[in-house]
């Protein structure tokens, strides 16, 4: 179903929007949401299919209204607004931006190919940003950060929040820092009765310019980013080895080490179980893991059957799974992603 906010975008001409307001599918929002949780360190699983059931049934193509505010206390509200705002940043993020990579950022320095010096560098003290993404043929490299408020006069001040938070870090390889988007991403929730009574949704996006970087070192990077975004999506549907394998592939600083390491990684996606859903039956089997509204199916082989019984009880199944290792013909059959 879908739903409506108040949309406003700086710099204007950037936008990805004409007009004042933008949509999005309440479904879309729960999917994201799926996926953040799944990536998310410390939340294997999630109920987070609830939010048509919390908004103001006005219907298709009308405002993201709740009902009543999220939570009696601060800390609920606080809380609840920043997973729900994660949630619309994302699917917001996906649709308009077409990313589609999300690597998570947790610590001072992150690798994404320590053997080639690449990483995320802190910039300051404070809480990092959300993301560094990118989108599925690897371009695109945008830092996000995403806010949910219930500020009465709108998401203006979380989004100089959200924007400190985004020009935190630098992307950097061999020292020189590399040429990011850097987008802001802010969601004032509206109420039907406690609170302000419309939902905007409030963007802040210029690009950031670098330094050129080498061909290979541009490769590296990305390779780097969608290797963690496989690792911590697999790892909560129970592919720890394969997740661990990855891991070290952006860890390795030795050459001579780094087959070894790529040998592991090809060893751990040959042993993964493989597999099948309806929707994906043209390309073949799938390593991941079915998702349903009551989290991750674990240690049972979900047969096309059964993937009918959850959409008729309305768990709606996905598959997330993994992609590429490496380009060896043998192992494209294993390495597709879908979503069921």
């Amino acid at each position: 179903m879908t739903r409506t906010f108040l949309h406003s975008f700086d710099p204007h001409w950037d936008s990805p929007i004409n007009g004042a307001t933008v949509d999005l599918d309440v479904v879309e929002i729960e999917d994201a949401g799926i996926r953040e949780v799944l990536q998310t360190p410390g939340a294997a699983y999630g109920t987070w299919s609830i939010l048509d059931a919390l908004l103001a049934p006005t219907g298709v193509g009308t405002p993201f209204i709740f009902r009543e505010p999220l939570g009696q206390g601060r800390e609920v509200k606080v809380a609840l607004s920043g997973l729900f705002g994660r949630f619309v940043a994302r699917a917001y993020l996906e649709r308009y931006f077409n990313l589609s990579i999300f690597a998570h950022l947790g610590s001072q320095t992150i690798d994404l190919d320590r053997r080639r010096k690449i990483k995320i560098k802190r910039l300051s003290r404070g809480d990092l940003p959300d993301w560094i993404a990118c989108a599925s043929d690897l371009s695109s490299l945008t830092v996000a950060e995403a806010k949910g408020c219930h500020d009465p006069g709108g998401p203006t001040r979380a989004l100089v929040r959200a924007w400190a938070q985004a020009g935190r870090i630098d992307v950097t390889a061999q020292g020189r820092k590399v040429t990011v988007k850097r987008i802001a991403v802010a969601t004032r929730w509206g109420m039907s009765a406690g609170g302000p009574t419309d939902a905007r949704l409030s963007v802040k996006y210029p690009l950031d310019e670098g330094e050129a970087v080498e061909p290979h070192e541009q490769d590296a990077l990305f390779i780097g980013m969608l290797w963690l975004h496989i690792a911590n999506l697999i790892r909560p549907l129970g592919h720890a080895e394969l997740a661990d394998a990855l891991y070290r592939l952006t860890r390795q600083p030795f050459t001579r080490r780094l087959q070894g390491d790529l040998d592991l990684a090809r060893a751990a996606l040959d042993a993964a179980p493989v597999g099948e859903i309806d929707k994906a039956a043209t390309m073949g089997g799938l390593v991941g893991g079915i998702v349903t509204r009551a989290g991750p199916v674990a240690g049972a082989v979900v047969t096309p059957g059964d993937q009918e019984a959850l959409a008729r009880l309305n768990l709606r199944p996905l598959l997330a799974s993994n992609a590429s290792l490496s380009g060896s013909p043998s192992m494209r059959n294993r390495r597709r992603c879908g979503r069921g």
